[in-house]
C-alpha cells in the first residue's frame, strides 16, 4: 500500500479531502485539485455565469462538460407522434455542450438538472474564479460522467410523448472539462 501526502500543489498546506472528493478546492488558496493515485495535481476549472447575470452568488456547483452529438441509431415506440421524433432529430442533429452534474446527487435530480441544461444550452460566458466562491467537491470521475451522460439522454428521450419503446444511441464525445456553474441557476 502506498501512501500519499494529501498536500495542495499550489500552497503545500493539508488538503481536507472526503472519501469520494474527486475533485475539490483547497481550504486554504482556493486552488482547484483532482485527487489522483499519484496524489494531488492542479486542475482546471472554468467558472462559467450565464450571459447578462450579475448576482450569482457565491455556491458553485461542478460539472463534466462534453462537447459532442449523440447519434440515435435506433429509436422505437409504441406511439405514432411525429412530433416527438421530430423534436429528438432536432436536439441531436448538430454538436452541443452535454452536462453531466459531478457532485453527489441522487440519480432521478442529476438527470433532471443535467438533461434541463442539455436542453436549454444556456449562453454562459467564461470568468475567472470569483473571490469567495465556494467549490462543491466533485465526487464523479470523468469515466462515471460519460455513463451517467447515457442515462441522461435516455431520460431525455423517455420523457417524450410518444412512449418509448427501444433505443440505440452512440455518444460522440471526447474527454470532458470541469466547469463550476453557480448553483443559483439550477435551484440546488
Amino acid at each position: 500500500m502506498k501512501l500519499l501526502a494529501l498536500r495542495c500543489p499550489n500552497c503545500a498546506n493539508p488538503l481536507a479531502v472526503e472519501n469520494d472528493d474527486v475533485v475539490m478546492a483547497c481550504h486554504h488558496c482556493g486552488e482547484t485539485v483532482a485527487i489522483s493515485q499519484n496524489g494531488p495535481v492542479k486542475m482546471p476549472v472554468h467558472f462559467a455565469v450565464p450571459k447578462g447575470q450579475q448576482n450569482v452568488g457565491n455556491q458553485w456547483a461542478p460539472f463534466w462538460v462534453f462537447n459532442g452529438r449523440v447519434v440515435i441509431k435506433r429509436r422505437d415506440t409504441q406511439g405514432t407522434f411525429g412530433s416527438a421524433e421530430k423534436e429528438s432529430r432536432q436536439l441531436w442533429e448538430s454538436a452541443r455542450a452535454l452536462y453531466v452534474p459531478a457532485w453527489e446527487l441522487s440519480m432521478r435530480t442529476a438527470q433532471n438538472v443535467g438533461s434541463n441544461l442539455i436542453q436549454q444550452q444556456p449562453l454562459l460566458q467564461q470568468i475567472g474564479r470569483p473571490e469567495g466562491a465556494v467549490f462543491t467537491s466533485a465526487t464523479v470521475t470523468p469515466g462515471d460522467a460519460r455513463k451517467l451522460l447515457e442515462f441522461i439522454v435516455l431520460a431525455i428521450e423517455a420523457r417524450r410523448k410518444d412512449w418509448l419503446k427501444n433505443l440505440e444511441f452512440e455518444l460522440g464525445v471526447g474527454e470532458p472539462q470541469m466547469m463550476a456553474l453557480p448553483q443559483r441557476m439550477f435551484g440546488q
